[in-house]
């Protein structure tokens, strides 16, 4: 059994009763939200690294108010403080760069992106996460690895990666307002199977090659050049089923498996230069993405709970995928209703802003001005480009 205490106060940490509460919030609630084999050596290592702890009381406080208040412009004396303890984290990490400590920036890099996705800043969080994608890909061999092991490194900014394709795709370049930017996959560098005792990394890495895969087909439609080489289908399909097939996963919830299993397989087999009509044949499996959604969310529904962040590839992404893929009208509005009232943020992905997308698109596809037959004009591509201060901007084609 391991026993964490609070850092010690001669180090100037967690002097002030908010700083230990909201230290006590990430311990006993936050640190539930990432694997073990990131936040058990995270809440170690804040013991020795200020900037660490200081990162740790950032997230511990703004989660409190994100899951169980109503505050977000962070008025309130908590949400301040938040912001103060987020601010101060932020000068020691810089100084801690610049006397070569990368790993522990790495590691600040993937909760600062959570700390913006909670606070409703995702362009901020698409920020962290490309600065902690650069630094594993331009020094990744050269780290010490004091803080957590490479390879949970890895598999979570491959997480990350993944949701940067998934949400933004080809705008990213917008999101960022650079010229020729997109994302740097950790492809490059993973080899599809790579490390297979471990199931879990192994899923990461073949949801990041599929997602890089269908990226690389968008960007040849735009006659942009090419990452990787293309994703041999038949391999990344064994490796799913293999994977599936396992009768558990540490840590890994069942209906989250077999829903991630499914979303998969479908964007295995649906390039996107294809017809939208060829969506039209997973009726059945949009339908049991929405059932296993629902039932997933009966069993970890929690009552006191206003809302929820979690750093699982989750149910937001698969629902979406539903309400803008389906055009069976009774299963588009069960997965568009369940994003409505589940009032969760995975990541980039946020509940509330991927309903209102997948409406719209209900709306525009059966619209009666359009013709008359029902489902007669197809949504063919969905855009969206981040904007902190302006929120959302999406675009239809």
């Amino acid at each position: 059994m391991v026993v964490y205490r609070a850092p010690e106060p001669r180090l100037s940490f967690l002097t002030s009763n908010e700083e230990r509460q909201s230290f006590d919030f990430f311990l006993h609630q936050t640190r539930y939200r990432f694997p073990a084999d990131f936040s058990d050596p995270v809440l170690r290592s804040a013991h020795s690294y200020e900037a660490l702890a200081r990162t740790v009381v950032a997230c511990g406080a703004l989660q409190q108010i994100y899951e169980y208040g109503d505050d977000p412009l962070l008025s309130s004396p908590l949400g301040q403080f938040a912001m103060r303890e987020y601010g101060r984290a932020l000068r020691n990490v810089g100084i801690r760069l610049a006397s070569d400590g990368r790993d522990l920036s790495l590691v600040c890099c993937l909760l600062f992106a959570c700390f913006e996705c909670m606070r409703g800043c995702p362009r901020a969080a698409v920020v962290h996460i490309k600065s902690g994608l650069n630094i594993l890909l331009r020094c990744g061999e050269e780290l010490m690895w004091n803080v957590v092991s490479r390879e949970t490194m890895v598999y979570l900014f491959m997480r990350l990666d993944s949701q940067l394709v998934g949400l933004l795709g080809t705008s990213l370049s917008r999101t960022l307002r650079g010229d020729g930017e997109r994302s740097s996959s950790i492809l490059e560098r993973f080899v599809l199977g790579y490390n297979r005792d471990d199931l879990q990394h192994c899923l990461e890495g073949v949801l990041n090659s599929i997602f890089h895969d269908r990226l690389d087909m968008a960007l040849t439609m735009e006659n942009r050049p090419l990452s990787t080489l293309p994703l041999d289908q038949g391999r990344a399909l064994r490796y799913l089923k293999e994977w599936h097939c396992k009768p558990y996963i540490y840590g890994q919830d069942p209906d989250l498996i077999r829903i991630w299993y499914i979303i998969a397989k479908m964007y295995v087999a649906v390039p996107p230069d294809v017809p939208e009509v060829v969506w039209d044949q997973f009726q059945a499996e949009f339908e049991t993405v929405v059932s296993l959604a629902e039932n997933y969310l009966l069993r970890t529904r929690q009552f006191s709970q206003k809302r929820t962040f979690s750093f699982n590839n989750g149910i937001v992404s698969p629902l979406y995928i539903v309400g803008v893929r389906c055009r069976d009208v009774t299963i588009r509005r069960r997965a568009i209703c369940l994003l409505e009232s589940c009032e969760r943020r995975e990541i980039l992905w946020d509940s509330t802003l991927t309903a209102i997308t997948a409406r719209r698109v209900m709306e525009i596809e059966e619209s009666p001005k359009i013709g008359p037959e029902p489902l007669g004009r197809r949504v063919r591509s969905v855009t969206a480009v981040l904007d902190d201060d302006n929120g959302v901007s999406v675009e239809f084609d």
